[in-house]
């Protein structure tokens, strides 16, 4: 998965198709939104945003998208998080998430929803090389705020950052494009859950079915010992 993902943005990015780049991000998060609501909230409220677990997932994506093009701590630790979901073994068998993919999806996104371009390599990781930490919520909000500062103090240098200019038409489609990704993301685990419940039933049915064909075998063998020692 972590392979087609990196493959297709990349494929993204080399072509400047920024909606589609913009698309496969959108849905990663829709899939994190599922996969632990927890880890979203955390990422709403690390990032200065108002946010609980009693909100629903279209409110908590309505929080998401709202404040994204504004909130660059949110937006450096969205990609962390991404990333994080597709991170990959490197040879020591350890988990390592790719900063240049962070770079990527941090790039792409700002791109899509403040309407401006990043120009150069003006974001770096707090460490200044390859990623490797694990994610914990309290872990997102400090690689947040330090890659955050790290890249509004670049960009300060450079004429300072640079406000929202995306339009709202980009920010109606990145909505649709997590609530489409969270409504595919609940219907393949209820499936899986339906598939994985079958199995258990099928498994409990063939025990049942072998259970009662040893006893009846038993009984049958129980009566021709009787009836022969009637013989």
């Amino acid at each position: 998965m972590a392979k087609e993902f990196y493959n297709d943005l990349i494929n993204y990015v080399a072509s400047s198709d920024t909606d589609n780049a913009n698309t496969l991000l959108m849905k990663e998060l829709g899939k994190s939104l599922v996969k632990s609501k927890e880890n979203f909230v955390e990422l709403l409220t690390s990032s200065g945003v108002a946010a609980n677990d009693s909100m629903s997932d279209v409110e908590l994506i309505d929080a998401f998208v709202d404040n994204l093009a504004n909130n660059k701590t949110l937006m450096i630790s969205a990609a962390y998080m991404i990333n994080k979901q597709n991170s990959f073994s490197n040879a020591n068998g350890e988990e390592q998430i790719s900063d240049n993919g962070v770079k990527l999806s941090y790039k792409v996104m700002y791109d899509f929803f403040t309407g401006s371009s990043v120009e150069g390599d003006d974001y770096t990781n707090a460490e200044g090389e390859e990623e490797k930490s694990n994610f914990l919520p309290i872990g997102l909000l400090l690689k947040g705020a330090k890659m955050a500062k790290n890249l509004i103090d670049n960009k300060k240098g450079g004429g300072g950052t640079k406000s929202s200019g995306g339009s709202s038409g980009n920010a109606n489609k990145a909505r649709d494009d997590m609530k489409r990704a969270v409504a595919e993301q609940k219907k393949a685990e209820a499936l899986l859950k339906q598939k994985e419940l079958e199995a258990k039933q099928k498994t409990k049915k063939i025990l049942l079915i072998t259970g009662g064909s040893l006893l009846g075998l038993g009984l049958l063998g129980f009566i021709i010992y009787k009836i022969k020692k009637k013989w």
